[in-house]
């Protein structure tokens, strides 16, 4: 994750309730993969053995597709899934999007990015790092 230095003002305080934009996402992104929603809660159901990540509470040893479908219903926020269950998604579906919402609600700049940004912000943050220094070398030999 990245962060600029801002302060949030009274005025400008950021959304923290941000449910049904991850349901929503959700739903886009299991709709995008091409499986069924049968097909779907399968899929996860077997990383969270692999895994041994529990994605119900109570006494469900796994996810059913009730459960599932109130999870990407925008207007059910009563039925979130938990961290674990919300980072299990994003494994299974190699999706980040989910993540992104809860990084980006929080004003400061923040959002998720792949590894493959982050060695072009590296690369770019190089750059102009090399820059800087050509210009100081520059002024140093100009001195000589």
């Amino acid at each position: 994750m990245t962060a600029t230095n801002q302060r949030l003002s009274l005025l400008n305080l950021p959304s923290l309730n941000v449910d049904a934009e991850i349901s929503a996402t959700m739903a886009r992104i299991v709709e995008v993969s091409g499986l069924s929603r049968i097909e779907a809660v399968e899929r996860l159901n077997e990383a969270a053995q692999r895994y041994e990540v529990r994605l119900c509470s109570g006494s469900a040893k796994t996810l059913g597709l009730a459960t599932f479908d109130k999870w990407l219903n925008p207007n059910a926020p009563d039925h979130m899934p938990s961290t674990r269950a919300l980072n299990l998604f994003c494994h299974v579906f190699q999706a980040h999007e989910p993540l992104d919402i809860l990084a980006r609600s929080h004003g400061w700049g923040w959002q998720v990015i792949s590894n493959e940004d982050g060695k072009l912000l590296d690369l770019a943050r190089t750059e102009r790092e090399i820059k800087n220094l050509r210009a100081k070398k520059r002024k140093l030999e100009a001195g000589l």
